[in-house]
This record gives C-alpha cells, sequence and structure tokens, in this order.
C-alpha cells in the first residue's frame, strides 16, 4: 500500500498531571487533568499529519509490555498503519510522566527511554522497496544508522526527505546531507553553536535543502530565495505544551506535501501548534483547522 508519508522514529507513552502550583517534594498535589497519550516524535507527527489529511505509516519497534495494546489502539485511533511497527522482546515501553504546571506552562518530565539504538531493523531490499512506497520519508534522529539508509535509496528513487534534528545525535550531518528538508530546533542550534538568524542560511547552503529553525513559542526562522524570514508564533493561553514540536512537523508535511508552499506550510504548523498547546497531550490536543 501507498503511503504519503512514512515516518520513521519514536513512540512513547506520555502520562500528564496538569497542575496549577510548584512541585513540592513529600507532599500531595491536586491535578485538575491526569490524561494518558501516545507520544514520541516521529509517532506523535505521523498522528498530526494524518489528522491533518495525510495517509501515514509509522516505522519504529516497539517492546512487549502493558503499554503495548494501548501503543497500537492510539496510532489505530489516529489511522496510522502500524504495518511497520515492530514488536521485540527485547525493548522496553518508553514512558514519560510529565508534570504540566498551567500558570507557567512549564514542565517536569521524568522518562525511562532506552532509545532505538538496541534494535536490529534487518532491512532487507524487500522491505526497504516497501517503506519507500511514499512521497515523502520522515526521520526524527533516533534511528541514525537506519534512517541513513533509507535516505540514501529515497534519493535514488525521488522521495523526499525530511528531518526533524532536535538534538546533534552522532551521524546527524550525515543525514542532514541527504535531506530535502530540514527542521533543527532552536535548542540544537544553540548546542552546536550556530546563530538562529544565521542557522537557516548556513544549512541551506550546506545541505542544499528547504531549511527552517523552530524557536517554540517565539516562532520559526526560515530561509527562501536566498533570503532569510522570522515569522512570529501568534500567543496563546498555553495548557500544556507537550508535543508542540511533534504536532509542527506533522502539520508542516501535511500541507507541504498537498501544496509544496515552504511559507504557507510553517505558517498552518505553527497555527497547528500553538492550538495544540490549549489542551493536554500531544495527540489528545489536535484541534481541526
Amino acid at each position: 500500500m501507498r503511503h504519503d508519508c512514512v515516518f520513521a522514529g519514536l513512540n512513547t507513552v506520555d502520562l500528564i498531571g496538569v497542575i496549577a502550583e510548584p512541585i513540592r517534594e513529600d507532599e500531595k498535589i491536586p491535578a485538575s487533568a491526569i490524561v494518558a497519550d501516545g507520544g514520541g516524535p516521529c509517532a506523535t507527527a505521523a498522528c498530526a499529519a494524518s489528522f491533518y489529511g495525510l495517509d501515514t505509516a509509522l516505522f519504529t519497534a516497539i517492546g512487549t509490555d502493558f503499554w503495548t495494546p494501548f501503543i497500537l489502539q492510539k496510532l489505530t485511533d489516529y489511522k496510522v498503519s502500524d504495518e511497520f511497527v515492530e514488536i521485540s522482546k527485547k525493548l522496553i515501553n518508553p514512558v514519560s510522566l510529565i508534570i504540566n504546571n498551567k500558570k507557567t506552562a512549564s514542565r517536569t518530565i521524568v522518562w525511562n527511554s532506552q532509545g532505538l539504538g538496541a534494535h536490529d531493523f534487518h532491512l532487507t531490499k524487500t522491505k526497504i522497496s516497501r517503506l519507500l512506497n511514499t512521497a515523502c520519508i520522515h526521520f526524527d534522529g533516533h534511528m541514525i544508522p537506519t534512517a541513513l539508509r533509507l535516505a540514501k535509496e529515497a534519493k535514488k528513487r525521488g522521495v523526499l526527505v525530511s528531518y526533524d534534528c532536535g538534538s546533534p545525535k552522532k551521524g546527524w550531518e550525515k543525514l542532514a546531507a541527504l535531506t530535502d528538508i530540514f527542521i533543527p530546533s532552536h535548542k540544537f542550534c544553540e548546542t552546536v553553536g550556530i546563530k538562529l538568524e544565521k542557522a537557516v542560511q548556513t544549512f541551506t547552503k550546506k545541505y542544499g535543502c528547504l531549511c527552517a529553525v523552530t524557536c517554540g513559542e517565539k516562532g520559526v526562522w526560515y530561509a527562501e530565495n536566498g533570503r532569510t524570514f522570522f515569522m512570529k508564533q501568534k500567543k496563546y493561553r498555553a495548557a500544556d505544551t507537550t508535543g508542540c514540536g511533534d504536532v509542527f512537523h506533522g502539520a508542516f508535511l501535511a500541507s507541504y506535501l498537498k501544496n509544496k508552499n515552504f511559507p504557507a506550510a510553517l505558517a498552518f504548523a505553527q497555527k497547528a501548534a500553538g492550538l495544540k498547546t490549549l489542551k493536554a497531550g500531544g495527540r489528545l490536543g489536535l484541534v481541526k483547522i
């Protein structure tokens, strides 16, 4: 089956508690909401892209425990194909405990992720052909060796390669060199020592790709026709910022793959991510636009 976009990366479980005061040790704190939601950069991006009209599939590996049925059901709920989800007894499903202060929109996260480094995806020619029977493949940097093989083959087949680069994991530069759309975060740029206003031009020239740098609630830098622009984010009364970046990437691709208009897709993604903040949960907070 051909998909509009295959998302290759991490899936997690998010347990979110919404409070209205700072966390204090050794005390009970009342929550206005406690929700369980699917999470993870690529998995939530896939759900968002599907929510906004794309036919999507997730390529990942998950463990075998209490959370496995929950994870698969949450993908089904958002019409994300799980045909490429591998289940391994060697993996532990990542779970994030997220305490969100609705007054400040700050978060405290406790998590147990071992990532996907311990899993061997066994990329056969048949599997590669099935995965790349798509218009676009999107990576989140959690499976770099596998992503590099797929990205190289994608370039040969004319499949668009998108990369959400949240942190400078080993091999990120090689993967960036194979991308058509490179969208790192401001934290990534700060970590590698590149000024935000210069980053988009630096990456565009170096990798020959479309590039934007996300800056959370402030907005997004992007380059077009040799010029640098900054698109401010509209202010929202945020209740929970969990999954905003992931929703941004999914919504961006949903718009870009339909219209091929880079600034318009970024604006759509900003709106989707901003509206998501009004409700707890990365996927539960999705709003029709």
